[in-house]
């Protein structure tokens, strides 16, 4: 239950972020987006999601659950292909969706930027430090529970 329950729950979020996107798009973020093409970008986002998870299980697993993966994902190519593909279209989504709103609303107020920027200056670095050594820690396949 407790699988279906996360299962359920990864899917809605993935579901929400296309819904929110195809908000975005429409150029009225602060009211929900309707109509066949919001179901349509919602359907859209959420499979690009799993196809990405799918590129990442290629990575990183074992056995059948890894052929299972590599049968969904594709076998052209390495693994990283899709995984990377998946990637920038998900890096790249945001990036289009917020240049479809006008610029006045874009932009920050200049005070707000005087406190983001040296927050982020600070913030930024020790994360992607974490980040890196996250994967650098975990760059080998999984090939049996570990819950360590």
């Amino acid at each position: 239950r407790c699988d279906a329950a996360v299962a359920c729950g990864s899917w809605a979020v993935a579901l929400s972020w296309g819904w929110l996107l195809a908000a975005l798009l429409t150029g009225r973020p602060y009211t929900p987006a309707t109509g066949p093409a919001a179901v349509l970008i919602a359907l859209a986002v959420a499979a690009l999601f799993a196809a990405h998870g799918l590129g990442f299980a290629a990575l990183r697993l074992t056995g059948a659950p890894y052929e299972r993966a590599r049968r969904l994902v594709g076998r052209t190519g390495h693994p990283w292909q899709s995984f990377a593909l998946t990637g920038a279209l998900l890096a790249w989504l945001p990036l289009w969706a917020g240049s479809a709103l006008p610029l006045a609303g874009r932009a920050a107020d200049p005070a707000t930027l005087a406190l983001l920027v040296p927050a982020l200056l600070v913030v930024t670095p020790p994360l992607v430090a974490v980040q890196a050594w996250t994967w650098y820690a975990f760059r080998h396949r999984v090939t049996g529970p570990s819950y360590l």
